[in-house]
């Protein structure tokens, strides 16, 4: 059975209002760790641009996520989100649905706060500490690439073709912007980038695409 894509929010459209409402709440977060480091009461881990990148875009995800599967426990309240005009509750199988994507996004933001969450309690890590993490990360990996793929077979050929869309469309902007990068490191240019930062910067990129996607083709409206 294929699930409709009717929505008055789309999962990408509500990350960019999270994000909005996250911001000013992380400052003010931000601040209040700064004056306590300030005071002594803790050091701050020594970080990267990536990895403060990556534990955002894991909160960021790990919210939506949560407000997903919350939403997904009521077929009445599900209902009007999904259609705002009807308002009748939704099918099992679209409840089960989102229940599945919310869980999709909370593995997703698991994954990728973690390794930088374990730097962060460990410093340095012990050896079997980060055998342990890299081994819960093939793990998880394994259950959220099956859930994707659940996902996709479960969805209408709407939603198909954005995903498809927002794939390919990511895949070109970065397979570019990483060669040009690349080659301006070589001729050393430009600073040199980790696989990490490649990696916070291709979640960054795939997240606001996939709302321009989402928006353009009217599945956010």
């Amino acid at each position: 059975m294929t699930v409709a894509s009717k929505s008055r929010m789309s999962p990408g459209l509500r990350m960019l209002v999270w994000a909005v409402i996250a911001a000013p709440l992380g400052y003010l977060v931000g601040k209040v760790l700064a004056s306590t480091e300030d005071a002594g009461l803790w050091t701050a881990p020594d970080l990267g641009w990536s990895d403060g990148l990556a534990l955002f875009l894991g909160l960021l995800m790990l919210l939506v996520g949560l407000v997903t599967i919350g939403v997904s426990t009521s077929r009445k309240l599900l209902g009007r989100q999904v259609d705002p005009e009807r308002g009748a509750p939704v099918s099992r199988e679209q409840a089960g649905f989102y229940a599945l994507s919310g869980w999709v996004l909370v593995l997703a933001a698991v994954m990728m706060a973690a390794p930088v969450a374990v730097r962060v309690a460990f410093d340095p890590v012990p050896p079997m500490i980060a055998s342990a993490t890299m081994i819960g990360l093939i793990a998880l990996f394994l259950v959220q690439t099956a859930s994707n793929i659940t996902l996709w077979l479960r969805s209408d050929e709407l939603m198909r073709k954005a995903t498809a869309e927002i794939c390919a469309l990511t895949f070109v902007i970065l397979q570019g912007a990483l060669f040009l990068w690349a080659a301006g490191e070589t001729l050393d240019l430009l600073p040199a980038l980790t696989l990490w930062d490649a990696v916070s910067v291709m979640m960054s990129a795939y997240l606001l695409i996939a709302v321009v996607i989402t928006w353009r083709r009217g599945l956010a409206s």
